[in-house]
Order: C-alpha cells, then structure tokens, then sequence
C-alpha cells in the first residue's frame, strides 16, 4: 500500500545503485564491466547514478580543508567532498569497479575514499554510509593461483570490506575479483571471449542484490 501511494504521488520507488569507478580509458575493460553492470542493473529496473571518477572531473588530492579534524565534529568540507558524500543518502547499493594496481586500488580511487568517505562525512558522531551493501569489482591482470598463493587476495578482502566498509557502517561488503586480464601469466585461447565471461561473471552481482 505504502509503495502505491507513493507512486501516485510521483515518487520513484525503484531502488537505486550508485556505481563508482575508475579508470584513465573510456575504453578499457574496466569500462566494459561497468557498461555490462550498468545494463543488467537496468534490465532488473533498477536506477544507476553512475560515478566516473576520471571524466567527471575530480580531484583526489587531499587538501587541508578535506583533512579530519579529529578534535572537531563541525567540520566544514570541500563543496566537493561534501556533495559526492550527499549523493550517498539515497542510494540502496554502492557498486565499485576498478583495476587492481600494485595489488591496491588506484590513486584515483583511494583520493576518492579519502576525501568523500571522510571523517564527519560518512563516519563518526553516529554518521554511516547509509546504503545496505558495497560491491567492489577488481579486476587482477594476472592468474587467480599466484595472485590467492601470495595472500594478496586476503588483504584487499581485510583492506575493503573490514578496514573500510564496515568502518563506514557498511558490513555487507563483497569483493569480486576478476581474473587474468591481461593473460600475461595464464594463456588463453580467445581473451575476448574470456573478457566476456568475466564481464558476465560482474553483472551477475546486480542479479544477487536483487534477491
């Protein structure tokens, strides 16, 4: 009844994604993963606000105006920061993509992390993120085996989903990685059809929130 109501009163009841990612090429695979997650999401009628921290214009360097001042809890932000952490309040589901460099995220996205998921923005004095669920997708350019036997898949695991989500307030954090894109080290008959299961095997997230 709740739901009727309000969609004769013209509010958009359909939930909401905000997918962030970051790569330096429109055309990269990363991009590739998005587009597939973009369109599935769509397909379950769902909203996407997508994020793409390259092209739209954002700094990631941290100035003094973005830096947590522990001792106060007014602090004012950057208009910037500011308006990206806003953006998080109405969104159910936060999706992040991006490649996997020097088995950390990249600067771009770490900037984004540290200015925007900030102190007195989405964390501390009772504040959280307030979206159910974060979904990160990184994409690893060499073999699952060597990658998982260096331990490297365990510490982005306790990096993101603990070290960051769950101090935002998020506990529902998943890490997806995707395999050997690059297949410098793991040969592959056909990397475009390769690259097409790893793009499936991504937009199946959008499927899993859904239930």
């Amino acid at each position: 009844m709740e739901t009727a109501e309000k969609m004769n009163a013209g509010v958009d009841t359909r939930k909401k994604i905000q997918l962030i990612w970051a790569h330096p090429r429109s055309d990269s695979l990363t991009a590739r993963v998005v587009a597939g997650i973009r369109q599935e999401a769509g397909a379950q009628g769902w909203v996407v606000e997508e994020l793409d921290l390259y092209r739209c214009g954002f700094n990631p360097v941290l100035r003094e105006e973005d830096e947590p001042d522990w001792a106060s809890e007014q602090q004012v932000h950057s208009a910037e920061a500011t308006a990206l952490a806003q953006s998080l309040d109405a969104v159910d589901h936060i999706v992040v993509v991006f490649p996997v460099w020097w088995y950390a995220v990249p600067a771009m996205l770490k900037g984004y992390i540290d200015r925007v998921w900030n102190y007195g923005l989405v964390y501390g004095d009772g504040k959280r993120i307030p979206a159910s669920s974060i979904r990160w997708v990184a994409l690893v350019g060499g073999a699952q085996a060597k990658f998982e036997a260096h331990g490297w898949d365990q510490q982005m695991k306790k990096l993101l989903n603990d070290g960051i989500a769950a101090y935002c307030g998020v506990s529902d954090s998943l890490i997806t990685f995707l395999y050997n894109t690059i297949a410098f080290e793991e040969a592959t008959d056909d990397i475009e059809q390769h690259h097409a299961v790893l793009i499936g095997q991504a937009s199946a997230l959008v499927s899993g929130l859904a239930r």
